[in-house]
């Protein structure tokens, strides 16, 4: 086909109407598997008082098994596998945590720097997560009945995990992950103006308490029965959906997102001396309360769907959060304005095959 012919394809696009991404479900008898890639990182220094004592970097890298089933239009099941390939803390340039006898407790202000202490890495597979979807609205799903928006609901129970990133399993390697189980609500909303799908998205993670014996590498354990509460958190992100273009005769279309992020993350109680260079040995054993925090980021992303069957997604988040006490024990904060970035890859097979239309239309009749 000649260029002259194909920009106007790219252009002009099909006149179907489509749901956004976020509130996107498969129609009866069809569904969705995707491997997620999320990196997630954050880069903070730590202050007592006016005075830098140590830098901060934590990481995760996360791949997530993800499959979805529709076994009618307008509800779907879903089951979420993920693999913690890596989560990681390191600090550099930090203090030695003292005790100074005036004040009763530790301090690093003032204290000897110290040698860089050992990355702490963890890895492995985290809760699996189970839920049912729904779209009350759907602009793709219930064409005739002009819904004016799509509306998605899911509903989600993550199991608890056997391993986490705050002790050491099997085969002396430190797991990853809360090892918590969850709840989780999020409701998404998208309409359609020509091209753009303005959208908003609210994401909702409850997690629970989880009692757990904390095991250092050498296999000894340091505490027993301690009774944890990871961060819940609730992000509202607002975006745009930017359809760019519709091509060929096989589904191929590209897209643009462009997005806000507000979220919170409520506080905490971890074991003493997981975000911390250095601790006294006092508070080795014992349960820390950490600071509730919140953050703002904005991202773009492309949606690149090859042929109807397959689809890649890429995009970037940047932003920042508001830091906050590291733990209650020690007077260590994370300097307001800690840098976050995040990156997410995910490739999705389409399951879309057209006999399942006439499979519905059989069934249909009398």
């Amino acid at each position: 086909m000649p260029l002259s012919a194909t920009l106007p394809m790219l252009l002009i696009g099909s006149l179907s109407a489509n749901a956004a991404e976020v509130t996107h479900l498969a129609p009866a008898l069809r569904g969705d598997f995707e491997i997620r890639y999320d990196l997630e990182a954050e880069h903070a220094r730590l202050m007592e008082g006016e005075e830098s004592v140590g830098k901060r970097r934590l990481m995760t890298n996360t791949v997530t098994y993800a499959l979805r089933f529709s076994p009618m239009d307008g509800l779907g099941l879903f089951v979420e596998v993920p693999h913690f390939a890596g989560e990681g803390v390191r600090f550099t340039d930090t203090n030695t945590m003292s005790f100074d006898p005036r004040e009763d407790r530790g301090v690093m202000a003032g204290s000897p720097s110290m040698a860089d202490p050992a990355i702490t890495r963890g890895s492995g597979v985290g809760g699996t997560w189970i839920g049912i979807s729904g779209t009350p609205l759907s602009l793709e799903l219930f064409e005739k009945r002009k819904d004016r928006t799509s509306w998605k609901i899911d509903f989600g129970f993550r199991f608890k995990d056997k391993t986490s990133f705050y002790s050491y399993g099997p085969r002396d390697t430190r797991g990853a992950g809360t090892g918590a189980p969850a709840l989780r609500l999020r409701t998404a909303i998208s309409g359609k103006h020509r091209k753009a799908q303005p959208y908003l998205v609210a994401d909702m993670v409850k997690t629970l308490r989880v009692t757990t014996d904390v095991v250092d590498a050498d296999g000894t354990v340091v505490a027993e029965g301690l009774e944890l509460r990871p961060a819940s958190y609730i992000n509202v992100r607002p975006g745009v959906e930017w359809m760019v273009a519709k091509y060929g005769e096989d589904g191929a279309q590209v897209s643009v997102d462009l997005h806000g992020q507000f979220g919170y993350r409520s506080p905490q109680e971890l074991p003493s001396g997981i975000y911390l260079p250095s601790i006294l040995d006092a508070s080795a054993d014992q349960v820390a309360s950490m600071s509730e925090r919140t953050e703002i980021l904005v991202g773009t992303g492309v949606n690149w769907r090859f042929m109807e069957y397959v689809q890649l997604n890429v995009g970037a988040d940047f932003g920042a959060n508001s830091g906050g006490r590291v733990e209650h024990f020690y007077d260590v904060n994370a300097r307001v304005g800690a840098v976050e970035w995040q990156v997410h890859t995910a490739l999705r097979f389409r399951a879309r095959d057209p006999m399942f239309d006439g499979l519905k239309a059989s069934a249909a009749q009398p």
